[in-house]
């Protein structure tokens, strides 16, 4: 579904795949709007991409989230694709003996799972309203075979992809497509400073390209590099992918 006239909102577009994405689309001449929390990152990806548009949003924040819908809503009544993007990943034990601090396990619930489903809440009126439209919804790996030591992103990543498979369900005889993009491990922020051996990770370029390749194709889920092993092999030999998923410790 490769058209220059679609009209993309992705949040978590500041840095990572959320800015990769939102350069490719606005490359092939896509109205892009890149929303995320850091304005600095925003105002650099802007400045590099000639007429982007950018949306000061924290996911975490309800009330933000339907004020931005009502904003584009009446400024981009042609908006057609949402790709929800924003993700935290921290890597937490909960063997230490003591109860983790509330706050971190709120960062990620609120980012990666309660903010994907009001973003969904508030802009799905708006996608159902145009002729055809998109929801891509931006899982992970993680979410067939869980990372150890990030228990809290594995579990949200798993309740995206349930969640998308039944909004999928629910919206099968409406105008819009309800897509999974499932990448692997990726070169990014979301790693930045974790000191554990990480699984090879694919570069930012070349998700995105193959990212890109499957959006176009019109698949429900697109599942990139390794992510299509841990699909497929979740369900196989689902002890052996744990172990070689964690290979590097826990």
């Amino acid at each position: 579904m490769a058209d220059s006239k679609e009209v993309v909102f992705i949040t978590g577009a500041n840095t990572g795949i959320g800015a990769g994405l939102a350069r490719a689309f606005h490359a092939r001449g896509a109205t892009v709007i890149a929303s995320g929390r850091n304005r600095e990152g925003l105002e650099a990806l802007a400045s590099d991409c000639r007429g982007m548009e950018i949306e000061l949003l924290d996911v975490c924040d309800t009330a933000a989230i339907g004020a931005c819908a009502d904003r584009l809503s009446a400024r981009h009544p042609d908006l057609n694709l949402v790709i929800n993007n924003a993700g935290v990943q921290r890597l937490l034990s909960f063997a230490g003996g003591q109860p983790l601090a509330a706050a971190e396990l709120d960062a990620e619930l609120d980012t990666n799972l309660r903010g994907l489903i009001q973003v969904t809440n508030a802009f799905l009126p708006q996608l159902l309203r145009q002729p055809r439209a998109r929801l891509v919804q931006v899982s992970s790996a993680l979410a067939f075979v869980p990372l150890v030591a990030a228990p809290i992103y594995s579990a949200t990543k798993a309740a995206v992809h349930a969640f998308t498979i039944a909004l999928r369900e629910q919206l099968k005889h409406s105008s819009v497509q309800v897509v999974e993009l499932i990448p692997p491990a990726v070169k990014t922020e979301l790693h930045r400073g974790q000191t554990r051996r990480q699984i090879d990770q694919m570069s930012l370029g070349e998700f995105t390209a193959k990212a890109m390749q499957g959006l176009d194709s019109g698949e429900d889920e697109i599942a990139v590099g390794l992510a299509k092993a841990a699909r497929r092999f979740s369900r196989l030999m689902p002890q052996r992918l744990l172990k070689v998923v964690n290979r590097g410790g826990s």
